[in-house]
């Protein structure tokens, strides 16, 4: 009879500990949560280049004062979906008050008319924004439009190309995926050919211009590895 009773109060005394251990998990998890001092008091923001850096942090301002652990990704994506400059985004939360957004831009590769204006545009033909004329840094696409047969390979030649050279070339004709020509801006003419391997071309078309000084008239990276100078 000793024997059973206390086996019932040994297990009475195991089932007690075990509840108070939940209660305690609960009682801690409910106070990280909800305590001030695990509140957000540190809103960071990485990567900003030709994003309106006071608008972000503006968007992110109402996050302030709010329990940490109850900020999440839908949070973020929420307050940044206005901004057409972002491409993508990534949120670093750490403890006891900071969270971390790190910014991807959108990288603007040429323009394309639209009208009497025209509009910037990124590789994967987002429109970013309206200029009253093309500036000085970023080429025509003349490929028929975002929507045009020859824009995804118009965009992928402008991306290959570093940003210095991208400044040189004045438009970008691409009537399909296999016929791309560039004209640079002192009138130099590029035979390109088709949008494959254009990193490639890119490399080689740029050591052309430097090892000619820029005094060639027409380049032909079509073959990368047989490049055709013109004086």
């Amino acid at each position: 009879m000793r024997r059973f009773t206390r086996r019932s109060r040994n297990r009475r005394n195991g089932w007690l500990f075990a509840g108070g251990l939940v209660l305690f998990v609960v009682l801690f998890v409910v106070g990280a949560v909800f305590s001030p001092l695990m509140s957000v008091r540190d809103i960071r923001v990485s990567g900003i280049e030709r994003l309106d850096a006071t608008a972000v942090q503006e968007a992110l301002a109402d996050l302030d004062g709010r329990p940490i652990a109850q900020v999440g990704k839908a949070d973020i994506a929420e307050r940044l979906r206005s901004f057409v400059l972002i491409q993508s985004w990534s949120l670093q939360v750490i403890p006891p008050s900071t969270i971390h957004v790190e910014i991807v831009e959108r990288v603007p590769i040429g323009v394309v008319p639209a009208g009497s204006t025209v509009t910037v545009v990124d590789a994967a033909g987002v429109e970013l924004w309206q200029e009253p004329a093309a500036p000085a840094d970023l080429p025509v696409l003349e490929s028929g439009g975002i929507s045009g047969a020859g824009f995804p390979a118009a965009a992928a030649v402008s991306l290959a190309l570093t940003p210095e050279f991208r400044q040189q070339v004045a438009t970008i004709t691409a009537a399909s995926m296999d016929d791309v020509k560039l004209a640079l801006r002192d009138g130099t003419q590029v035979v390109w050919g088709s949008a494959e391997h254009s990193p490639h071309k890119a490399e080689v078309l740029a050591a052309l211009v430097a090892a000619t000084g820029g005094a060639a008239s027409h380049y032909d990276v079509s073959s990368p590895d047989n490049p055709i100078t013109r004086q």
